[in-house]
Parts: C-alpha cells; structure tokens; sequence
C-alpha cells in the first residue's frame, strides 16, 4: 500500500464511520445529529483504527486481505481499534477535560474510555470490513488518476486540519464560557443569600432601609440573570456547527469540572 491509498483509506473510513455515528444515533435517538469531534463529516477515530490494522496486517506479510484468517484479523482489531480508542478518548480529557463518550456505565470498561462489549464489536466490524469491502475500496482507489489524487488529497487534508483548529477553538471558547456561567451562578447565590441576611437581621431597622436594600439586590439579580441567559443563548445558537454542535451531538458528554453547568444548559433548551 502507498503513501496516497493510506491517505485515502483513512479518509474513506473516517467517513464510513461518521455515516455509521449519524445512522445509529437516527434510530436510536430518532433524530438526524452530526456526530464526533469535528464539524465535519468524519469520525477519525474509525479511519485511524482501520488504517492501523491494514499498516499491521500488511507488516506481517499478508498482502491479500480478502485471505485473511477472520480470526486473526478480529484479534489484531480489537487490540488496536481499541487500543485508538482509548488513547483518542484519554487525551480528549486530559486535553479538554470532558469526556466525548463514556461507557462507565458498561460492563468491564477501562476508565470509561473502552469496554469488553465494543471492543468486540470493534473486532467483528473489522473482521467484516477487511474481509469484504477492503478488497473493493481498493480496488476502487487504484483506479483514481494520481492528479486528482493528489488534488482531492491535498484539499481535503486542508479541511481537515482547520477543522481541528477550529473544533478545537470552539472546546477551549465552550470551557471559557462554562467556567463564566458557572462565576455567574455562584454570584446569583451570593445575591440571595445577602438579601436573606439582610432581610432577617435588619428587620429592626427603618423599612424604607430594607426596601432599599432588596431593590438593588433585585436589580443586581436581574443584571445577573440576564447575562446568564445571553450566555445561554450563545450556547445553543448555532445548532449545525461549534459549541451547540457540540452539545447536540454528544448528549453522554461528561465535563470534570462543569459537568452540572452543561446539564442545566440542556435542560434550559
């Protein structure tokens, strides 16, 4: 395999795996959602994880993947899709501090990043692909004229890289914004409770005094509020790209620090 049918392999199985995302989460969910990290439609974590076990498979000899052993194939995937996923998911957290997926919940997981059933999921997908649709997909890629392989490369790994720029912008502007929804509600509670203190222990004094007091504080919770709903506001506004992509297309999103703040965004919709 070539430098180019790599490149292109890694492409046409980021993309096979975001059509997979967007149809199960359609059934699932009952709605179409833009699925993975990215605005664009790839999930690289599919493409990285079936060009590793080509690179692998090819490394020991095994030119006709078509003659694969199955079993051999379903090992060496669950080991090194598994193995993709675990690192892209790792360092998305150490990175963002939030977690794009998270099987917890599931039986024999590792940390959450990866659990027994998907991993063989991910074994039996590859088995499935390499054996049958590898072969085609080949095929098909031997026959692009290198011209436009390299222009039709060279556009699309553009795109993608500013994509990850941009996508990563919008995570670093979503963790900025958090953090301020999260100032403002603790500001919020410390309005309140000052107009409690205020109200309970100055009751002796003069009403006009108190009036006074809980008038600013009402107005200083409306600013408060306000500023809190232009913040929510930002967050859901654009739907189809950046931080309300985001929260749109990953419902099981966990963040370590403001995990509560993006639960109440969604509840807010």
């Amino acid at each position: 395999m070539s430098i180019v049918s790599m490149l292109y392999y890694f492409m046409i199985y980021s993309f096979l795996g975001w059509v997979i995302e967007v149809s199960y989460h359609a059934v699932t969910l009952g709605k179409v959602v833009n699925r993975g990290f990215l605005n664009g439609p790839i999930c690289p974590v599919y493409g990285v994880g079936v060009s590793l076990v080509l690179l692998t498979v090819q490394g020991l000899g095994r030119r006709n993947i078509e003659t694969s052993n199955p079993l051999v194939l379903f090992i060496i995937g669950i080991v090194l899709a598994t193995g993709a996923e675990l690192i892209a998911g790792y360092l998305l957290d150490k990175l963002f501090h939030a977690r794009w997926w998270d099987y917890s919940k599931e039986k024999f997981n590792l940390g959450g990043y990866i659990c027994l059933s998907f991993s063989l999921i991910w074994g039996l997908a590859i088995a499935f692909v390499l054996r049958v649709i590898q072969p085609v997909i080949a095929l098909g890629v031997s026959r692009i004229p290198m011209t436009f392989a390299y222009i039709s490369l060279t556009i699309f790994y553009i795109v993608f890289i500013v994509d990850i720029v941009l996508t990563t912008m919008s995570v670093l502007n979503l963790n900025k914004q958090l953090e301020q929804v999260a100032n403002l509600k603790s500001a919020l509670l410390l309005v309140s409770d000052n107009m409690s203190e205020v109200i309970g222990n100055e009751t002796i004094k003069a009403m006009s005094m108190i009036n006074d007091t809980k008038e600013k504080s009402t107005e200083k919770r409306a600013e408060l509020e306000r500023k809190l709903d232009d913040l929510k506001k930002d967050f859901t506004r654009h739907a189809l790209f950046g931080k309300g992509r985001l929260l749109r297309a990953l419902p099981e999103i966990h963040h370590k620090k403001y995990d509560e703040i993006i639960r109440w965004i969604k509840e807010r919709k």
